[in-house]
């Protein structure tokens, strides 16, 4: 098992209700929408948004961070049937002051990769 963060601008927080229909038995959690700002590999903007369904008792936690940096433990384990991830129980929700994943300072011919552009070690050699 690994330990990895979601980290981006919270931008949604809502409770869910979900009711199995055989048991009738009511399920409750929380639903985040986190957004994060990054660049492709030709260096353009692209905004990520990822819907995130966790416990109930994370609406608590999130629902006065709306619109703040968060950063949320999961830890991810790998099967054989393909690889989960949860939400790590045991470490806090990180609420931070700034976006520590900010690439506005890097500028597209930095970053940017022309196009039909090879790279000579991707290239292999015969």
């Amino acid at each position: 098992m690994a330990t990895t963060h979601l980290i981006g601008l919270l931008y949604e927080v809502k409770p869910t209700e979900v009711t199995d229909y055989k048991t009738k038995a009511v399920t409750y959690g929380t639903e985040i929408i986190v957004q994060f700002d990054g660049l492709d590999e030709e260096g353009y903007r692209k905004r990520t948004t990822e819907t995130i369904s966790l416990d109930e008792e994370y609406y608590e936690k999130l629902v006065d961070n709306i619109d703040k940096y968060v950063a949320i433990a999961y830890v991810s384990k790998v099967s054989q049937y393909g690889t989960t991830f949860r939400p790590d129980r045991s470490m806090p929700v990180l609420v931070l002051d700034k976006n520590p994943l900010d690439y506005s300072a890097y500028k597209k011919e930095h970053v940017r990769r022309k196009v039909n552009e090879v790279n000579k070690s991707e290239v292999k050699k015969h």
